[in-house]
């Protein structure tokens, strides 16, 4: 009894040890802004896409105001400024993380398009910067960005 124990004890003992030497090879300050990338567009993606004076209103706690009011001098515009794009995604997949400074990051964000025929990638570049704490979307643009 003593032997089926240690046998099964010992898998569970070097995995756990294993599993804690993992390092993060992210920073502190790329999973913060990808946390609050996840929640922008999963809001986003959630709600209506569709450019607006509503839509815009809706996603102000995510938004600097700077950027806020740079949309709202832009509109209106059939482009969504979150995806950079007429013809909206379905889904998106928030990719790599630069840190410009602790209070600057930029992430990819891969937006999707798929049918019954094929699936079309577009990326994007959001720009999220810490104010007092809080990771805010302050740019969106284009790869040639």
């Amino acid at each position: 009894m003593r032997i089926v124990f240690a046998f099964c004890l010992l898998p569970f003992a070097f995995s756990s040890f294993g599993c804690g030497s993992i390092p993060n090879l992210e920073s502190a300050e790329c999973t913060a802004a990808r946390n609050s990338a996840r929640q922008f567009y999963s809001f986003h993606f959630a709600n209506n896409m569709v450019p607006s004076v509503e839509t815009f209103k809706a996603r102000e706690q995510f938004l600097t105001p700077r950027f806020n009011a740079a949309l709202a001098a832009a509109f209106p515009s059939d482009l969504d400024p979150f995806t950079m794009s007429v013809d909206l995604p379905r889904t998106f997949k928030i990719a790599e993380c630069t840190e410009s400074s602790p209070t600057n990051v930029d992430l990819k964000i891969q937006t999707y398009w798929r049918d019954d025929a094929s699936t079309r990638q577009q990326e994007v570049h959001a720009n999220f910067v810490n104010v007092s704490g809080k990771w805010l979307l302050d740019s969106v643009g284009s790869k040639g960005r």
